[in-house]
């Protein structure tokens, strides 16, 4: 794994992330806090493999969901724990300067600019919850098993951020890239896929999709194209879906492993079974993260 906490994407916010590891590394005990909603829960198993991995005690509780907390009514965080970290990736994105931890270590969107490959602009944007946790864990136990195995998710709570339906976002693209330079996923069109879930596309042409994935093959670069643009264009039409979003579902799609699906998939229907009652909720999120910090993956 690159030390992803020395990239670019960190170079604001490193020392912030370096003096919460250092802090892990001399407590007694540490209590972590998340709300039953997936890219919390994300968070937190990478900061549970790390403390297994590290042999640190810890605690965990795992709050209603975002959805089923009265409105105007904060969380509790109370512990008599030797340090607290409370995942809130629920509050607006932060500027580093302006955070007041209250007694407790809080992992908030961060605010970032990040400079684009073919440009010397940098462009603005935040750094999620699932990201800073998987750069707290990979410096914790750079070599632990349990957060070796969740280093593909590492992006997934960008992808689940509501930045990719405005505009692009440079920061999920830079994990995206860094994720596939150091192998841990693939990046692959749709039609290389064999049975991908498309229910996030609206308008999606399933028949012109099956027969292009049986030509695949075959087709050389220019016909690809040409017949990737064909596949966007009843979805381009439905406003419904932005375009950074829909050329991440058509051209980037996510592999990992020995995954038969891939990651966008993956997480569209763990998003879509999960329970709206707020109990069946905090015990659907507390399977899913024991999948997670077992196996690495969502089943």
């Amino acid at each position: 794994m690159h030390d992803i906490v020395q990239s670019e994407l960190f170079r604001t916010v490193k020392q912030r992330i370096l003096a919460i590891v250092d802090k892990l590394k001399t407590i007694e005990n540490v209590a972590i806090f998340a709300t039953a909603d997936l890219e919390s829960i994300v968070s937190l198993a990478f900061l549970e493999s790390a403390m297994i991995d590290a042999n640190i005690p810890y605690s965990r509780k795992i709050l209603h969901s975002t959805n089923d907390q009265p409105k105007g009514e904060e969380y509790s965080f109370e512990s008599t724990s030797s340090m607290v970290i409370s995942i809130e990736q629920f509050e607006d994105t932060w500027d580093i300067d302006q955070i007041d931890d209250q007694g407790r270590v809080r992992i908030l969107p961060l605010a970032v600019s990040v400079n684009h490959p073919n440009s010397t602009r940098f462009h603005n944007g935040a750094l999620d919850v699932v990201i800073q946790c998987s750069a707290i864990a990979a410096a914790l136990a750079p070599n632990g098993t349990r957060v070796r195995r969740l280093r593909h998710l590492a992006g997934s709570g960008h992808w689940l951020r509501d930045s990719l339906d405005n505009s692009y976002d440079p920061v999920y693209t830079k994990i995206r890239d860094t994720l596939q330079n150091e192998g841990s996923i693939r990046v692959v069109p749709i039609p290389e896929l064999s049975n991908p879930i498309t229910e996030m596309i609206p308008d999606f042409p399933e028949s012109m999709f099956k027969r292009l994935h049986k030509k695949w093959p075959k087709m050389n670069f220019e016909q690809r194209k040409q017949a990737m643009s064909e596949l966007a264009l009843p979805v381009l039409l439905d406003s419904k879906l932005s375009t950074p979003r829909l050329e991440e579902l058509l051209w980037f799609r996510i592999i990992f492993g020995d995954a038969e699906i891939d990651l966008h998939s993956l997480i569209f229907t763990i998003k879509r079974d999960w329970p709206k009652e707020a109990e069946r909720g905090k015990s659907y999120a507390a399977g899913v993260l024991k999948s997670l910090i077992s196996t690495g993956g969502f089943e």
